[in-house]
């Protein structure tokens, strides 16, 4: 079973770093009790929620279950024509109930694949292909002509914007170097030293990097010595472990690299 930061550094550069620790807590998991089966099991998974669960369910143990993604909600509200607001408690039961009496009793797996293609070939979220779609005629959506207004999202994400600190601590070609804490933001990771506050003093470098709900501005401050408990490595040793895609934009940004 290969080593946590061998799998970081694997994974460097994809961003939801946590998803490589769930994913090497699950291969471990599985390794030490076996292949999970159905619906329950599956969700004792780490990083498996329900949408995967149920996808994994019914494709390899045939259980009769919805996988109920973003995509899978489009289709839905579109076939029962539901014209309220879809991320609510209310909208979730109901897609439950109306997907759950749709899913083939015999090919589950099946079914939820085919749900999930056409949601990328025809029930498209912008225009969708009603006049070829090979479900128009059991499509309460289709046949009312509202298809392209549904499903009706209320909900905006706000962007948050953060400002963030760092020292840059250098020894020739080594930086020294924190390990962040498993969970959050670059779970697990290597960064520079992170600051509650930049320096007065000595020139600065920033960069922006965007997350999914997270506008970042990372000032850089080099900075001579600090209490934090450090690992030295090289540009190259960090990328191996797994360097954040922020810090290799700074590094290739300010000509590190």
């Amino acid at each position: 079973m290969a080593e946590t930061e061998v799998v970081k550094g694997l994974w460097s550069g994809l961003g939801y770093y946590r998803r490589a620790d769930l994913l090497h807590r699950a291969a471990r998991l599985i390794d030490e009790q076996g292949w999970p089966k159905g619906y329950e099991a599956w969700l004792k998974i780490p990083g498996v929620g329900t949408y995967t669960a149920a996808a994994l369910a019914s494709i390899l143990d045939a259980e009769v279950r919805p996988a109920l993604d973003g995509n899978a909600y489009r289709v839905y509200a579109r076939l029962s024509n539901w014209g309220q607001p879809i991320d609510t408690a209310l909208s979730r039961q109901f897609i439950h109930d109306f997907s759950q009496n749709l899913v083939s009793s015999s090919r589950p797996g099946d079914f939820n694949q085919a749900i999930m293609d056409l949601a990328q070939s025809h029930c498209l979220s912008k225009n969708p292909k009603c006049s070829e779609c090979p479900l128009i005629e059991f499509c309460e959506a289709g046949r009312a002509g509202t298809a392209a207004s549904l499903p009706i999202k209320v909900r905006k994400v706000r962007v948050r914007e953060e400002l963030w600190y760092f020292g840059v601590l250098r020894k020739g070609d080594y930086f020294g170097l924190v390990q962040r804490p498993i969970g959050g933001i670059w779970s697990g990771l290597y960064t520079p030293v992170p600051l509650e506050k930049g320096p007065t003093e000595g020139g600065v470098e920033c960069i922006e990097h965007r997350l999914s709900h997270r506008k970042l501005t990372l000032c850089m401050h080099p900075i001579a010595e600090s209490s934090e408990v450090l690992v030295w490595m090289t540009a190259k040793e960090w990328r191996d472990k797994g360097m954040p895609q922020a810090f290799e934009h700074w590094m290739t940004k300010f000509s590190y690299l």
